[in-house]
């Protein structure tokens, strides 16, 4: 097992999931809520985000198979939409991942949870696409462990957030959320480029 790999794989996956920014989202969808149910949304929403991020982790590789992409393909592609969603986090300039109709929508607890609030806010095409790459980089069955280990951690740091989403929010400031987007966003951009490096580098090699 490779701890640097593992630090890959969280700091990819961590810096696009972006739990600070979720914050904003899921005060305005349970403000309404007394706090047990507010706590059972956030439960909710991080099983959701699991399920489908593992599943895509898990079975990405059959997925590329099966329409014939190769890894090196999808490496490229996917480090083209994690540059160009890092650049706007690093601009402030990221696009609402859910629109208002999605939010005046959505009323019943299991509802809000998946979506919008699981998907596509939590996980969608950005932090679906650094689950399947690195797991489909993993080098042996250790590494594979690891990238799981980086999803699981990385969705436990955002259900403690989203838990304590008011007193976040209180401490830190709209300001100091936009100031974390931005950093994740420099980080994603580095991670970004390095895969599209990787991809062409494999393409051509």
């Amino acid at each position: 097992m490779d701890l640097q790999y593992f630090i890959l794989a969280f700091s990819s996956i961590f810096s696009i999931l972006n739990p600070f920014g979720a914050v904003p989202v899921f005060i305005t969808l349970t403000e309404s809520y007394p706090k047990k149910e507010r706590d059972l949304v956030a439960k909710k929403t991080v099983i959701y985000a699991l399920a489908i991020l593992l599943a895509f982790a898990l079975f990405g590789e059959w997925i590329l198979k099966f329409f014939g992409i190769s890894l090196d393909a999808f490496k490229i592609a996917g480090g083209i939409l994690l540059l160009l969603i890092s650049l706007d986090m690093v601009r402030g300039q990221q696009e609402a991942k859910i629109h208002r109709k999605e939010i005046e929508a959505a009323y019943e607890i299991d509802e809000i949870a998946l979506m919008p609030l699981a998907t596509p806010l939590l996980a969608g095409p950005g932090s679906i696409t650094a689950c399947m790459v690195a797991m489909a980089e993993a080098s042996d069955i250790g590494d594979k462990f690891l990238v799981i280990l980086a999803i699981l951690l990385s969705l436990g740091i955002t259900y403690l957030t989203l838990l304590s989403a008011e007193s976040v929010l209180d401490r830190i400031g709209r300001l100091g959320i936009r100031i974390l987007t931005r950093m994740m966003g420099l980080i994603l951009t580095a991670i970004a480029v390095q895969m599209i490096v990787n991809g062409i580098r494999g393409a051509l090699l």
